[in-house]
């Protein structure tokens, strides 16, 4: 019996050991880990020192900042979604807004977190502050492009641009009358390729955007021409007339991506013509129009685009 007791006893003093031994590895181990430097994205938001000025938070400052620093500092800052540090800017009077390249503020940034960061890029490359009573609001951005294709191939989506939108800083004037930003104009040749680019947008007079510079893409692929045969349906059709269409049914041409082209069908199409226009019609035509068909598809043409009717009432 007493030999038992003890081998129990040593078991458990071999198992505490044991244990002590992985606890501690582990320890050693996940110390080494955070020793090391990692990159890691951090929100920041920089704010006036509201002893300095009043102004409007309207506008949308928060920075992207990319770090690296010790595993430690990861693990701290980690799980916080976002930082505030407060600015004391010089020469601020009479300012309607402030602008502040954010290339000025590493410092800033490191004072705030630990001097050992090592800042690796912030996004936006400025950020700004109304000081008066500017409004902000948020409009698309449109291209100004003009593009010729090689041979087959053609535009086959809408041109995307990142971001699709900016905020958009200024005057009540200004800012109310503005509804989209153009990019400058770009001319592309023969293209036979998707294109992917930057452009800056045209500075404008009193008005500051969250995003200078616009990235898009147009997306180039080789297309095809195909038809379909579609019926006619009548819109704004009376209850007690019937409309009698001479063809009933159109040719849809147009052009497709051809990785498309099978899974287009006839279904996809609707037409119609509106009942309104025959009492304005001379000839006893009326026009027939696409009122759907797949995003991808374009260069549509209808044939006839006019069709003959009879009423019957």
């Amino acid at each position: 019996m007493n030999k038992y007791k003890i081998s129990n006893r040593l078991f458990a003093k071999r198992y505490l050991v044991f244990f002590l031994f992985i606890v501690l590895t582990l320890v050693f181990w996940l110390m080494n880990k955070l020793a090391g430097d990692y990159v890691i994205v951090l929100r920041v938001t920089p704010r006036i020192n509201s002893s300095a000025a009043n102004y409007s938070d309207a506008i949308d400052n928060t920075l992207h900042v990319q770090v690296r620093a010790s595993g430690f500092f990861v693990l701290k800052k980690k799980f916080i979604p976002e930082n505030v540090f407060l600015l004391t800017p010089e020469n601020i009077s009479g300012q309607s807004i402030l602008k502040i390249p954010t290339s000025g503020l590493k410092e800033n940034i490191r004072d705030y977190f630990d001097r050992d960061v090592h800042i690796i890029s912030i996004e936006p490359d400025t950020v700004y502050f109304n000081m008066s009573e500017y409004v902000s609001k948020k409009v698309a951005v449109t291209g100004n492009f003009k593009l010729s294709f090689s041979n087959e191939f053609r535009q086959s989506a809408p041109t995307q641009f990142f971001p699709d939108s900016v905020t958009v800083t200024g005057s009540k004037e200004k800012i109310n009358n503005l509804q989209y930003l153009v990019l400058p104009f770009k001319k592309y040749d023969n293209l036979d390729k998707t294109v992917e680019d930057i452009l800056t947008l045209t500075p404008m007079s009193d008005v500051f955007t969250s995003h200078s510079k616009i990235r898009y893409r147009i997306q180039i692929e080789r297309c095809t021409e195909a038809a379909v045969s579609v019926p006619i349906k009548v819109s704004n059709l009376p209850a007690k007339d019937k409309l009698i269409l001479l063809p009933a049914n159109v040719r849809i041409k147009y052009m497709i991506p051809i990785t498309n082209y099978k899974s287009v069908t006839d279904d996809d199409f609707s037409v119609e013509a509106d009942y309104n226009e025959t009492t304005n019609s001379l000839s006893r035509q009326i026009k027939v129009k696409i009122v759907h068909k797949p995003d991808f598809v374009f260069n549509t043409e209808i044939y006839p685009p006019f069709v003959e009717f009879l009423i019957q009432k």
